[in-house]
């Protein structure tokens, strides 16, 4: 089954989401969309832990559009969403809220991304590409031998994107899946070296670009076909 991914769009007021299709939005991440006044006691303790003032202002920003997204899905008001978490610390609504939607969330930089899906977990990843990262580095922590290898066929003008294309599909997988990076993921299969491959039975990934020097990654359920990408400007809630 191939897959449609479409153009960034202005979101509709009601957006349709069915089984066989997965929702990516994207958002700036700036003070104006740091809203705290829709975020639960405990997600404003979390921000107040976070030593950096900047790195809380654009968590809070992230969870912020993260509510008014999701709310504009479940049918209630942003402040009125609540959220559990797996053993992993991957969050979700709670059941009585769900109403089989699954969804997902990264930022990096100014850029966030949102994927909802229905019925079944998604998995996405955003990175900056930073011209003064160590990715030989974690290449050599996190990646099996043969994403490494990959990595040294590549001309050392492109190794650095490359790195993010390997990196940002092997996160999304991760993230869909309900874990995250580890010590562990060193033994992975080297599934993450095509630029749009089904990594198994269970996980289709998708490489695309967010904005200028940002790539990103959605792991998907096999029957997904389409991904509608919805560009979201502003931080009035939906």
């Amino acid at each position: 089954m191939s897959l449609e991914l479409s153009p960034w769009s202005t979101p509709v007021e009601q957006p349709g989401l069915d089984a066989h299709s997965v929702h990516l939005w994207r958002f700036r991440l700036d003070v104006s969309a740091a809203q705290d006044f829709l975020l639960s006691d405990e997600e404003r303790l979390r921000a107040e832990r976070l030593r950096d003032p900047q790195k809380a202002r654009t968590w809070v920003a992230a969870r912020s559009l993260l509510r008014q997204i999701l709310a504009g899905y479940v049918g209630i008001k942003p402040v009125e969403l609540a959220f559990a978490v797996n053993a992993h610390g991957k969050p979700h609504l709670v059941d009585a809220q769900r109403a089989d939607i699954c969804f997902n969330m990264a930022h990096s930089g100014e850029w966030g991304l949102c994927a909802i899906a229905r019925g079944d977990e998604v998995g996405v990843d955003v990175e900056r590409i930073n011209g003064a990262l160590d990715h030989a580095r974690l290449a050599a922590r996190f990646f099996s031998k043969e994403e490494n290898a990959r990595l040294l066929t590549v001309p050392v003008s492109r190794r650095r994107r490359e790195f993010f294309r390997i990196w940002t599909r092997k996160e999304a997988w991760l993230k869909g899946k309900g874990g995250g990076f580890s010590e562990t993921q060193l033994a992975l299969d080297p599934l993450f070296l095509d630029h749009c491959s089904v990594c198994d039975s269970i996980w289709q990934l998708r490489l695309f670009p967010v904005a200028r020097h940002y790539l990103a990654a959605v792991a998907l359920r096999p029957e997904v076909s389409r991904v509608q990408r919805w560009h979201l400007s502003g931080s009035a809630p939906l």
